[in-house]
């Protein structure tokens, strides 16, 4: 191992220290305010935030494989003990609605897909990972595996994860209640 190596491991501890102390803040101000989905769109936004190069000898910071396998089955946990057979049976009891939806979303995806591909030049993985009806985490580690580009997809999931959240739900709550 040369000196290079050794330098280069502490940079990644802060680099990854960096990530999780401002994933945790922003969560934990957007949990206190009160903002729907605040711990996961409060991490988001705060690791993206203090992983940005505001000088020219910042990094930005990569997490290891292992560290996002961790977080993804976590994520994956967290989702599995709200799945339970009642909600299944609830689901099924609405089923054709839902697949009416699906397959008009799923017209309207293509659309957006081919505007992608044809206008903006997006490859085909990633125009499709984009518009995919998903979680943020499910679908950035899809994107990942199918060396789709995060950037796009992760953008392009984030506005419209912050539009449903805080637009769309609070309007909805207002003329519903």
């Amino acid at each position: 191992m040369d000196a290079t190596d050794e330098g280069a491991r502490p940079a990644g501890l802060l680099g990854i220290g960096r990530l999780l102390l401002g994933g945790a803040s922003g969560g934990a101000l957007l949990e206190v305010l009160g903002v729907p989905a605040g711990m996961l769109i409060g991490s988001v936004l705060g690791s993206a935030l203090v992983n940005q190069p505001w000088t020219r000898r910042m990094r930005p910071a990569r997490l290891p494989l292992a560290a996002r396998q961790i977080g993804l089955t976590a994520v994956g946990l967290a989702s599995g003990v709200l799945l339970t057979l009642d909600s299944i049976i609830s689901t099924a009891a609405i089923a054709v609605p839902v697949v009416l939806a699906y397959l008009a979303l799923t017209a309207l995806n293509l659309v957006f897909i081919t505007i992608l591909m044809s206008r903006y030049r997006v490859d085909p993985v990633t125009a499709v990972l984009a518009v995919t009806p998903g979680g943020l985490a499910e679908v950035s580690a899809i994107a990942l595996d199918k060396g789709a580009d995060v950037g796009i997809v992760l953008s392009v999931h984030a506005v419209r994860l912050f539009s449903l959240v805080l637009v769309v739900l609070p309007i909805l709550l207002l003329v519903l209640s």
